[in-house]
């Protein structure tokens, strides 16, 4: 990871990283038309889920973290899971109310 986005990244609070992972999932969602626009933002997604786990100061989340991003390839991929985008984007969703 860059060192410049490693430290903004690391300056949000954790709500703020999963608010800013939930809206790359709700533009991706957008993109249903245009798959290489919508993998684009469910790879940045992960990214940011990625960075998010690496984040000492969430720790004590980093079961939930691994499950979300479980998630959201699986809906990339196989779809084993059988979530739907509305369920993964509520999911995310939820954490605007925390602010």
């Amino acid at each position: 990871m860059d060192s410049v986005l490693n430290e903004k990244w690391f300056e949000l609070s954790l709500v703020q990283q999963m608010i800013n992972i939930g809206n790359e999932v709700k533009r991706a969602l957008k993109f249903t038309s245009d798959p290489n626009k919508r993998n684009m933002f469910f790879d940045r997604a992960i990214q940011y889920t990625n960075f998010t786990m690496e984040d000492p100061k969430n720790a004590h989340v980093l079961s939930e973290l691994l499950i979300s991003k479980e998630v959201l390839e699986d809906y990339c991929g196989e779809h084993h899971l059988a979530c739907t985008g509305e369920q993964i984007n509520g999911y995310y969703q939820a954490f605007q109310y925390l602010l």
